[in-house]
């Protein structure tokens, strides 16, 4: 048989990845006062968001730029920031009203309201992380690019 590491790789990461996100506790209101976006992203505050795409806006001119997808959650509708649209669909995730998704993250508050900021997003089997575990973006567009061949460390 040839060897078929990225086929196994993708299976592997989607796995790890669901594996570590249903120890997380799912996102709900009363859970935390969000912090504010200023005091950075922190690996220890993130949460695992679970519901469905009611839907999306590329180009958002509101803080922060980018695309956003209002997800329908059992504590409520949360605005999630995942960055670039044509990030996500070059990575075969590309979202649409109706979807499922679970998103790894950290909600912020901002001066007009509360902004869920993902790391990493799942729609079916596919995974993407859309920022580092640093918080900082890994689209092409993003305020910084960081190299794909770095590994990332840090729970999936």
């Amino acid at each position: 048989m040839g060897d078929n590491r990225l086929g196994r790789g993708r299976v592997c990461v989607a796995a790890a990845w669901l594996a570590a996100a249903l120890a997380l506790p799912v996102i709900t209101r009363a859970q935390q006062t969000a912090p504010s976006i200023r005091s950075g992203y922190s690996l220890a505050r993130e949460t695992n968001l679970v519901g469905t795409v009611s839907s999306v806006v590329e180009g958002s001119t509101t803080g922060p730029l980018g695309t956003n997808v209002m997800v329908q959650t059992s504590s409520g509708l949360i605005d999630v920031h995942v960055g670039s649209a044509s990030y996500l669909k070059s990575n075969h995730a590309e979202l649409a009203a109706g979807d499922n998704v679970r998103v790894i993250g950290e909600l912020f508050s901002t001066g007009t309201g509360t902004v869920f900021l993902a790391r990493i997003v799942q729609k079916g089997t596919t995974a993407v992380a859309v920022r580092s575990t640093k918080g900082m973006p890994l689209w092409q567009n993003g305020t910084r690019l960081l190299s794909s061949s770095k590994p990332q460390g840090g729970a999936l």
